[in-house]
């Protein structure tokens, strides 16, 4: 009896357009994508001000994944009017493509800084 272990990688950040990744830049932000946790099928790529991916869970902006595995799911911080956010709103909406929610993303934190 043999025992297969699949390793889930991150999303290679560098394969999603370069058009949304200059949107990105230009607002200062990084794009990172840890490692899945073992069990967890989900990918995410998180939209965040520091690109170290030990603590993007204190810098992101917003989230983008693959929960329900048909189409990708936004969220974003909620702070709004130059208030310090703290917690993830999901925005609703058809997101085929990673640079479409990220692009959701960036339209959430022009509106809310």
């Amino acid at each position: 009896m043999s025992l297969v272990v699949l390793a889930m990688a991150a999303v290679n950040v560098s394969r999603i357009d370069r058009r949304v990744r200059g949107e990105v830049e230009r607002r200062g932000l990084f794009l990172v994508s840890p490692d899945p946790e073992p069990g967890m099928p989900d990918h995410f790529v998180f939209v965040c001000t520091d690109p170290d991916p030990g603590d993007c869970g204190f810098t992101r902006v917003g989230q983008v994944s693959t929960a329900t595995g048909v189409n990708h799911v936004v969220y974003v911080m909620d702070g709004r009017n130059r208030r310090q956010a703290v917690s993830l709103s999901q925005i609703r909406g058809h997101f085929p493509t990673w640079e479409d929610g990220i692009m959701a993303v960036l339209a959430a934190f022009d509106q809310w800084r």
